[in-house]
């Protein structure tokens, strides 16, 4: 007989209750059961999946904690890492499907106790403007960092099996997923998502502006609405403005990145403050100067300001990089290396050099 999905549902839900009923089991009898089948009860079915089926989801994750406590099994803890030999590791791990790692690395503020936990892969990516936020705010922060090679046994624990990933936000337990969902929590809780009503508004607007543009969407920081790479050999700002363009269009992918950066060129012209929007740095003012430090290295184009007719982004890319937090951020080894696509090789580029044996 050939499966169909529905007889799949039914075999899953079956398997589901079993293992439900094995778990509140082990919950009274682990000491008998043996600590085996505690530890691999995970291999026959997803614990939150037999929680749903039996609508007990809080009383199974109560019998897992203490079937495990009976047992004498805990999780093992995740080991904390100087920020130097992370980088090592990382480099010597040449690209991004090579690294192992799975530890922690304190990051921000002046030491102090950590607020937040943030995960993600050994690459910057996702995770680099809520970084951004909290580094700017001087918030010490906690970068949990998953190598790829050790991601199969973390991507079940997060809410929507991908990174970046706040642990623990609200100090209730749960877990909050998606870059814009991150960066958005982290600025309103930091004070970097602006100052008023309006002006919060005005900065989520070009926040979603520069998402779906200079982080095309969010699927890569090199794609068919911006790209670094595609800007080496042009000469000269080509091409129409931003407004002028059809969503749908068939400019090319230089045209498209100078039309998008056009309009944050245009947006400092209108500011008094150097900034975006009012008088300090928001989410999306680092959001842009992420974007500009990268297009900015040396393998990409430099004198971007000058080739192209952007001072005011010259302008803010020298201002930004010159605030103390960030530029401390920037010189770290916290940070993690440039990569280069197909094959997600690690670089090294401005404040990020290669490790040597002396550092």
């Amino acid at each position: 007989m050939v499966p169909t999905l529905k007889s799949a549902k039914l075999h899953r839900v079956s398997v589901a209750g079993i293992c439900a009923l094995i778990l509140c089991l082990a919950s009274k009898h682990a000491t008998w059961l043996g600590e085996p089948l505690v530890q691999h009860i995970g291999g026959f079915c997803n614990v939150d999946h037999a929680a749903r089926c039996i609508r007990t989801r809080p009383l199974i994750r109560g019998v897992v904690t203490r079937a495990s406590q009976n047992s004498g099994i805990h999780p093992p803890p995740i080991p904390f890492m100087d920020a130097a030999e992370m980088r090592r590791e990382v480099y010597a791990a040449h690209n991004l499907w090579n690294t192992s790692m799975h530890a922690i690395i304190k990051c921000g503020g002046d030491g102090g106790e950590a607020r937040y936990r943030l995960v993600y892969m050994p690459m910057r990516n996702r995770c680099e403007i809520p970084r951004l936020i909290m580094e700017e705010a001087g918030c010490p922060y906690e970068l949990e960092v998953v190598g790829f090679q050790a991601w199969g046994s973390v991507k079940s624990s997060m809410p929507l099996g991908k990174v970046p990933v706040l642990r623990n936000f609200d100090g209730a337990g749960n877990d909050l997923a998606q870059e814009t969902s991150i960066t958005r929590f982290l600025a309103q809780q930091l004070g970097l998502a602006g100052s008023s009503e309006f002006e919060r508004a005005s900065v989520d607007m070009l926040y979603q502006f520069f998402f779906d543009t200079l982080r095309n969407g969010g699927l890569t920081h090199d794609g068919e609405h911006y790209s670094a790479t595609s800007l080496r050999d042009v000469h000269g700002r080509v091409g129409p403005t931003y407004q002028e363009m059809r969503r749908v269009n068939n400019f090319t992918r230089a045209e498209r990145s100078l039309a998008a950066l056009g309009v944050f060129e245009d947006r400092l012209g209108k500011s008094d403050t150097g900034f975006l929007f009012g008088k300090s740095p928001t989410y999306v003012d680092l959001g842009l100067f992420n974007i500009l430090f990268e297009l900015a290295e040396e393998d990409h184009v430099p004198d971007f300001a000058e080739r192209f007719g952007f001072p005011n982004l010259g302008q803010f890319l020298n201002k930004m990089e010159q605030r103390p937090n960030l530029q401390q951020y920037m010189q770290s080894n916290s940070r993690m290396p440039r990569y280069v696509r197909p094959g997600y090789i690690y670089c090294p580029g401005k404040y990020s050099p290669a490790p040597t044996s002396s550092i």
